[in-house]
């Protein structure tokens, strides 16, 4: 059963499917290649981004996920101006930075391709990496899918997916359950409040202090996140020229008079999301 660590998780935005998974796909594929020692020989890597990934990778800033994960940043750690900051070097230098010090030609414009007609038959976002060595030879051949939520996926996984494999059975909780009806049976059954019986179950998974202090983090990474989308002014990231419009709404209505109008809440709500 899934943990609430597993549902609610930091990550750059603006999509888990199109921009957290690639980076996790991106990293996991670097990491192959240390564990399998071919990492000295690479001196090209190519990524192919299909389906979905493909046709709404632009806005979803898809090949930028791809150059971080590729960078071995991770979603849950990587600081959002540093990661641009990277971005742009890569784009401008047309150069990766390997895990082994040495850098390789690499041009985010033609090395990440957008494969318009390949739709993948498992899984709408596909994406391929391929590693080579100085002659052209392949060192790896990897595809990967991003299924939702920035959990990510092996062929084989979505194939003949087995227990404990694309995500961790972990422990049995006290309160097993697999549909909303059962979960409301268990409250009436229990006594207990949804919100008290999901917190039961993560206290078998690890100690309550551990729980909070995630969940925490979690939530101050969130209200920070929009404390920063309050004031940043400009475009949105990924090219579709958007214009940020939270700054300007926040200050009128921050200018104007207090009032629990439902129009008015509204606006506050949408200024936040």
């Amino acid at each position: 059963m899934l943990s609430v660590l597993d549902i609610f998780r930091v990550g750059i935005g603006p999509s888990s499917s199109h921009t957290v998974g690639p980076i996790r796909i991106g990293n996991r594929f670097m990491a192959h290649l240390v564990q399998s020692g071919k990492l000295a020989q690479t001196a090209r890597i190519e990524a192919e981004l299909q389906g979905s990934l493909a046709l709404t990778g632009v806005g979803h800033a898809t090949p930028k996920a791809v150059v971080l994960g590729l960078l071995n940043l991770e979603p849950e750690t990587l600081d959002p101006e540093e990661a641009d900051r990277l971005v742009v070097l890569a784009y401008e230098q047309k150069v990766l930075a390997l895990a082994n010090g040495r850098t390789i030609n690499f041009d985010p414009e033609t090395d990440i391709r957008f494969a318009y007609d390949i739709m993948p038959d498992l899984h709408p976002n596909g994406l391929r990496i391929c590693a080579f060595d100085e002659t052209g030879g392949t060192l790896a051949d990897e595809t990967w899918y991003s299924t939702g939520g920035g959990f990510i996926a092996t062929r084989k996984q979505l194939e003949k997916p087995v227990e404990d494999d694309i995500l961790p059975v972990g422990d049995p909780v006290r309160f097993g359950f697999t549909s909303a009806a059962q979960l409301l049976e268990i409250c009436q059954a229990s006594g207990l409040s949804i919100d008290e019986v999901i917190l039961a179950n993560e206290d078998t998974k690890r100690p309550r202090a551990e729980t909070e202090a995630a969940l925490d983090r979690i939530a101050g990474v969130m209200m920070a996140c929009i404390d920063r989308g309050l004031v940043r002014r400009g475009e949105l990231p990924g090219g579709l020229k958007v214009r940020r419009r939270a700054p300007e709404i926040w200050q009128k209505l921050q200018q104007g008079p207090p009032s629990n109008e439902r129009e008015q809440l509204f606006d506050w709500l949408n200024v936040y999301a």
